[in-house]
């Protein structure tokens, strides 16, 4: 349940981020920042799924 809640999560930063990416793209800052945070939110959400395979 935990790890279906963490996903959920990972799934809505991701969503959120790819928006706020997208509409501050003119933002080089802006921008590097968002691919950051996507990144981490991908190993975060990749973590999350290795858990449940071995759970």
């Amino acid at each position: 349940m935990k790890s279906a809640v963490a996903m959920l999560m990972g799934v809505v930063i991701l969503v959120a981020d790819i928006y706020w990416t997208y509409t501050s793209y003119t933002d080089v800052t802006w921008l590097l920042l968002g691919i950051i945070i996507a990144v981490a939110d991908l190993i975060w959400l990749a973590i999350d799924v290795s858990y449940l395979k071995g759970a």
